[in-house]
């Protein structure tokens, strides 16, 4: 898809056409909710929706990631929908750099996602990034 065509879609969707919309949500009524799918544009306006595990830490949402391609896209633009149980938010993103919070954001993975995030743990070849989500700046 590309050119006006592949544009008008990507800005129907990311907008949310076909999902409820809501302001950032209560974090702690998706607790137990296995994955959320991050919405993001590619350099080239192309829509990237990716579904992701996440944590919360304190009530906060985390996630973590390598060199994804949605990684490249939230560190050229951090704002970002958010896709979880058909309904769409808005929210930015901003990566936490450091050992410690990779470290407690294991942790609560392990806990979450049990074997799974074992097995995924044991193929690890590089360290993650970590991002920390939030309410989007005029939301």
């Amino acid at each position: 898809m590309h050119g006006w065509t592949g544009v008008f879609v990507a800005i129907l969707v990311f907008a949310g056409t076909n999902s409820a919309r809501a302001e950032f949500p209560d974090w702690n009524r998706f607790a137990e909710v296995q994955t959320i799918d991050v919405l993001t544009l590619d350099e080239d306006g192309e829509l990237r929706q990716t579904p992701v595990w996440f944590v919360l830490l304190y009530s906060e949402p985390y996630l973590r990631t390598n060199d994804s391609r949605w990684l490249a896209n939230l560190r050229r633009d951090p704002n970002l929908q958010l896709r979880i149980k058909g309904t769409v938010y808005e929210a930015q993103a901003e990566e936490i750099p450091g050992r410690e919070i990779l470290e407690k954001v294991d942790i609560a993975s392990r806990r979450k996602y049990g074997l799974q995030e074992r097995l995924i743990h044991l193929f690890r070849i590089s360290s993650p990034q970590v991002l920390r989500l939030f309410p989007r700046d005029g939301s």
